[in-house]
């Protein structure tokens, strides 16, 4: 796992502390990550083997975070740069940083740990002297499209894809005034959208 400029664990204003993923969180991140996607959603059998494991996304990302509560593990995120092997998105990315894999605990819904992953994913990208930060994800995740766009997140329709276990829709945050002058500007809006590995050439 590539080191970020800065690693330690923050602790928030809302009592969430948010810090790097320890090989002994593997269980306990694994079941909440299921446990938040299955709230909402179907998960391929494919898919619910990846997101149940944790480690091994942790060798392919630039930092793969854990938020606690009074000591328990109540969520993930794992934040990406391109080049990553976790880096998912078109050539040439339509952003300079990332995140997926954005999961709260059922239980611990409603006290901001959510926002606080994303809020990290921010500064992280801002200490890696970014200019954008992107993230694909599933239609029926409504809570988390709420939560980008009260945080600033653009909806990038142009960018949408479909996966095997439904359609992905794409998100921008440009962290800098420059941050147009970097990506190409959005394009026409298909009237089909794609697969995904039509568009995301690796």
């Amino acid at each position: 796992m590539r080191e970020p400029t800065s690693t330690p664990a923050v602790e928030t204003t809302c009592g969430v502390t948010i810090r790097r993923f320890r090989p002994e969180d593997a269980d306990a991140v694994g079941a909440l990550t299921l446990a938040a996607y299955d709230a909402y959603g179907t998960i391929g059998e494919q898919y619910r083997s990846y997101l149940g494991d944790p480690a091994r996304r942790a060798d392919g990302c630039t930092a793969l975070l854990v938020a606690e509560v009074d000591g328990e593990v109540v969520g993930t995120v794992t934040f990406v740069l391109p080049g990553d092997p976790e880096w998912e998105g078109p050539q040439p990315p339509p952003g300079d940083a990332g995140f997926r894999v954005l999961a709260v605990s059922p239980v611990a819904e409603g006290r901001g740990v959510g926002r606080c992953l994303v809020e990290r994913c921010i500064a992280l990208a801002e200490e890696h002297g970014c200019h954008r930060l992107v993230i694909a994800s599933m239609t029926w995740m409504t809570r988390a499209h709420a939560l980008y766009l009260t945080l600033g997140f653009e909806r990038r329709p142009d960018l949408d894809v479909r996966f095997p276990g439904g359609y992905g829709v794409m998100f921008q945050r440009d962290l800098t005034a420059e941050a147009p002058d970097h990506f190409p500007p959005p394009g026409p809006v298909p009237d089909e959208v794609p697969w995904f590995e039509d568009v995301w050439v690796r």
